[in-house]
C-alpha cells in the first residue's frame, strides 16, 4: 500500500514538472516525460483512450474502467499538470521577469541531460547497410532539428481572440506539448493567444463566468488534439522506435538556443542564433557564474533522477 501511494505521489510530481514546463515558452512538457521516464506510458495509456471508456462508465464498471485504462496513472498525471498550471501560473511568469538567467540556465541543464539520456537509447546504427552509409537516425535527427529550428524563426502572430480561435490553438499547441523539444506555450505565442490564455486562466480561478466559454474552448481543442496525436506518437514508438527517438533528440537539441540563458533583448532585427552571447570576463562575471550553476544544477538533477529510476528497476 505505501509503494503504491508513493509511486502515485512519484507520478504526481513528475506531473507537476510537466506542467511547469507547459507554462514556460521554449521548454516541453513532453522532454520532462522524457527525462523522468513516464513519455512512453503517457503516450499509450492517452492513445487507449475512447468510447469504450464511457460505455465502463455508464454501466457502472468504475474498477474494470479503472484497470483497463490505466486511470491511476493518468489522472494522477494530469491533475500533477493542472495543480501547476492553476496554482504556479503566477509565480513562474514572477520568475521569468525577475529572474530569467537562472531560469533559462536551469532548464537548458535539465534539457541537455535529458538528451543525452534519450541519445543513448538510440540502437542499431548500422552503417554498412545504410542507404548512402549513413543510418536512418541520421535523417530523422536531422529533421528534428530542422523542424525546431523553423519554429524559432517564426514571428509572433496578432490574432483576434475568440473561443473558435483558442479551440485551434488547443489543437495546435498540445500537439507540441507531446513533442520534447517543441514547446507548445511558445507556440501559443507565436499564434499570439499566449497572454490571452493566461490571463484567462487567472479569471477561471476567480471563477469569473466570462472566460468559461474561452477556457473550455481551448480544453476541447486540446483533448481532440491529444487523442489523434498520441494515436501517432504511439504507432511510431511502437513500429520505428530508434527513428522515433532520433527525431525527438533533433527537436530537443533544436530547442536549445531558445533556452540559452544569455540572449540579447532586441530579437526582432536578428536571426535567433545571432541572438545569443556569453557574457564578458567569465567567472569574474555574475550573469556568467550564475548561469553556470543552474546550468550544472539542472544538468545535476537529472542525472540524479536517472539513477535512482534504474536503481528501482534493477529491485523490481
Amino acid at each position: 500500500m505505501k509503494k503504491h501511494v508513493s509511486s502515485r505521489f512519484s507520478v504526481f510530481l513528475k506531473g507537476m514538472a510537466m506542467g511547469i514546463a507547459d507554462i514556460i515558452p521554449g521548454v516541453s512538457g513532453g522532454t520532462i516525460a522524457i527525462i523522468t521516464g513516464i513519455y512512453e506510458e503517457f503516450l499509450s495509456s492517452l492513445n487507449n483512450l475512447n468510447y469504450e471508456l464511457f460505455k465502463l462508465l455508464i454501466k457502472g464498471r468504475f474498477i474494470d474502467a479503472w484497470k483497463v485504462y490505466n486511470l491511476s496513472f493518468l489522472i494522477t498525471l494530469v491533475l500533477g499538470i493542472l495543480s501547476s498550471i492553476f496554482i504556479l501560473s503566477h509565480s513562474i511568469t514572477f520568475l521569468i521577469d525577475k529572474y530569467p538567467i537562472s531560469l533559462w540556465s536551469f532548464f537548458f541543464g535539465l534539457i541537455l541531460a535529458g538528451i543525452l539520456i534519450v541519445f543513448r537509447e538510440v540502437k542499431n546504427w548500422n552503417f554498412k547497410n545504410a542507404k548512402f552509409l549513413i543510418p536512418s537516425q541520421i535523417y530523422f535527427l536531422i529533421f528534428g532539428l530542422a523542424a525546431a529550428f523553423f519554429t524559432q524563426t517564426l514571428n509572433a502572430g496578432e490574432k483576434e481572440i475568440n473561443s473558435l480561435y483558442l479551440f485551434l490553438c488547443g489543437v495546435i499547441s498540445i500537439t507540441a506539448m507531446l513533442l520534447p523539444g517543441i514547446s507548445g506555450a511558445y507556440i501559443l505565442v507565436l499564434l499570439g493567444a499566449y497572454e490571452n490564455l493566461l490571463e484567462t486562466i487567472k479569471e477561471i480561478i476567480k471563477l469569473n463566468s466570462e472566460y468559461f466559454l474561452n477556457f473550455f474552448s481551448f480544453i476541447l481543442g486540446a483533448l481532440i488534439g491529444v487523442k489523434l496525436f498520441s494515436k501517432f506518437l504511439t504507432w511510431s514508438y511502437k513500429n520505428h522506435k530508434n527513428n522515433t527517438l532520433s527525431c525527438l533528440v533533433g527537436f530537443m537539441i533544436g530547442s536549445l538556443p531558445s533556452l540559452w540563458p544569455w540572449q540579447n533583448e532586441s530579437f526582432s532585427n536578428k536571426t535567433f542564433l545571432s541572438n545569443l552571447y556569453i557574457p564578458e570576463l567569465h567567472f569574474l562575471n555574475m550573469k556568467f557564474t550564475n548561469g553556470l550553476i543552474f546550468i550544472i544544477l539542472g544538468f545535476a538533477i537529472v542525472l540524479i533522477l536517472e539513477f535512482f529510476s534504474k536503481k528501482n528497476a534493477t529491485k523490481k
